[in-house]
């Protein structure tokens, strides 16, 4: 996981996959410093995932990761027939925690997907309805 000024050093060395931004973890927050799922945010039900690089691989079969959470991502927040893909998120907690917790990536979060950029902080909420 990348973010910030490296960036555009980064879309100039892409061989395989592509780089994705705009994946919101719902349920859980990101640690962008640690590159890794943590503990979710009181009140804040979504946090912003920094750019990612996606590629296509082959799972093999019962190979289990204890530090990789297996997390569904959604295209919206219906997650009724809008399942894309599944992804290996890194946590330093056990995997089902994440089950249970109905821990999700989504790609369009209305109201926010569109707000910012990469390199760029994501809006402040200041509570206030619209």
């Amino acid at each position: 996981m990348h973010w910030d000024h490296e960036v555009p050093t980064m879309l100039n060395r892409l061989e395989d996959g592509a780089y994705v931004f705009g994946f919101q973890l719902e349920g859980a927050a990101w640690d962008k410093n640690a590159s890794l799922m943590d503990e979710s945010i009181p009140k804040q039900q979504f946090s912003v995932v920094p750019l990612i690089h996606c590629k296509a691989m082959t799972i093999v079969e019962g190979k289990v990761d204890k530090g990789v959470y297996q997390c569904p991502c959604y295209m919206t927040t219906n997650r009724d027939k809008s399942y894309v893909f599944t992804a290996q998120l890194k946590t330093k907690h056990a995997p089902p925690k994440w089950v249970l917790a109905g821990v999700s990536l989504i790609l369009d979060v209305e109201g926010t997907s569109d707000a910012f950029s990469p390199g760029q902080k994501p809006p402040e909420d200041d509570g206030t309805k619209k």
